[in-house]
Formats: structure tokens, C-alpha cells, sequence
């Protein structure tokens, strides 16, 4: 188990930049328009069945997470879990809104190295609330909690996850596509790699 940091400005800080990073990420990977990572899915058929915009989707899909954590794994849970979880869903609706023009005009592979970007970027900034020791987010502190539980690696535990949200997020309504196949492969083992040589102090 991993000990969390206690609440300091620097762990504010960081985890407010991972926030806003995974809110960048999903922004771009909205607006690539080649089917969305398996969270933001998901978060697609909360916008289109509550009819909310993207950020107040993420932001109600990050509170049941949170709960479901402090509940259940807590000893995962901290300031970062929170603090990350408020300014993700804003920086997700800043990011549509300003890069939406400029990537719809482009092509379809350009489109596909916009997915890229937004993905590597969201698989980063949740990896830095791990590496650093600021708290997960929700869904990462329940896998992290299931994987020391039942002995399940964590990559194998979310794809199932991602799995799940995908496919729940599709009956709601929300549109999947190449890039969620992509999403669904990558996430996991690239979260795991830029967890590799994490720092045995908080950052």
C-alpha cells in the first residue's frame, strides 16, 4: 500500500494540475471525435440522458466515485482525490470549447494524433496522482483496493473497468468508436509505464 501525502500547498497544487491535465485530455479526445476514452463514454451517456454539458457529467460521475472510495478504500483516498475531481470537470469544458474549432476542420489523421495526445495526457496526469502519492482518483483507488483484496493486477482490473463503462455508457447513449478500442487497450498499461520508477517520497 502506498502512503498518501498529507495535504500540503504543493500536493494541492500537483493535484490540481492533474486535474486540469485529465480535463485537457478528455477535452481533446471529445473533440478528436473518433470515439471517446471509456470514462468519457460513459460520461457521454450521463450528458445525454440528464441532458448536462460534458464537465457536469464528469463532475457527477467524480462524486459517486468519490463516495463509493472514501467508503471502501480509503486507505487510496485523499486531498488529491477531491481536488482533482473539482477542476477536471471545468478544464474539460474549457478544452471543448476552445479547441473545438480548430480540430474540427482537420483530418482524419490528424484527428487521430489529437486522440493521441489527449490520451497520453490522460493516462499521465492520473498516473501523477498515484506517482506522487496525492490520493487517486475514485475509480483507480477502487481497483488499487480490489487489486490488494483479490490479488488481481491492476492493468487486468481496468480493463474489466473499462469494459463496463464502455458498455454502459453506450446503452445510455453515448457514442463509442475507434478510439475507445484504443482507449480501452492502452490505458491501463500506459498508467502502469509512467507509474514505472515512481519516487518512494511524495513529490
Amino acid at each position: 500500500m502506498e502512503r498518501i501525502s498529507s495535504l500540503s500547498w504543493k500536493t494541492a497544487v500537483l493535484a490540481a494540475l492533474a486535474g486540469v491535465g485529465i480535463g485537457v485530455g478528455v477535452g481533446l479526445i471529445l473533440n478528436a471525435n473518433i470515439g471517446s476514452d471509456t470514462v468519457t463514454v460513459f460520461q457521454d451517456g450521463l450528458h445525454c440522458q440528464l441532458h448536462i454539458s460534458y464537465g457536469q457529467a464528469s463532475r457527477l460521475y467524480n462524486l459517486v466515485l468519490i463516495a463509493a472510495a472514501f467508503l471502501t478504500a480509503r486507505n487510496y483516498f485523499g486531498a488529491g482525490t477531491v481536488i482533482s475531481a473539482l477542476v477536471t470537470g471545468f478544464a474539460i469544458d474549457g478544452t471543448v470549447a476552445l479547441t473545438g474549432s480548430l480540430i474540427a476542420g482537420i483530418s482524419l489523421p490528424g484527428r487521430l494524433l489529437v486522440f493521441l495526445l489527449g490520451q497520453t495526457v490522460y493516462a499521465f496526469s492520473l498516473a501523477m496522482l498515484i506517482r506522487c502519492q496525492l490520493g487517486m482518483n475514485g475509480l483507480d483507488s477502487l481497483l488499487h483496493a480490489a487489486q490488494a483484496r483479490l490479488g488481481i493486477s491492476y492493468s487486468i482490473l481496468r480493463w474489466g473497468a473499462d469494459l463496463a463503462l464502455t458498455v454502459l455508457g453506450c446503452l445510455a447513449g453515448g457514442i463509442a468508436g475507434v478510439g475507445t478500442v484504443i482507449s480501452i487497450v492502452t490505458t491501463g498499461p500506459l498508467i502502469h509505464r509512467f507509474q514505472r520508477g515512481r519516487r518512494t517520497q511524495p513529490c
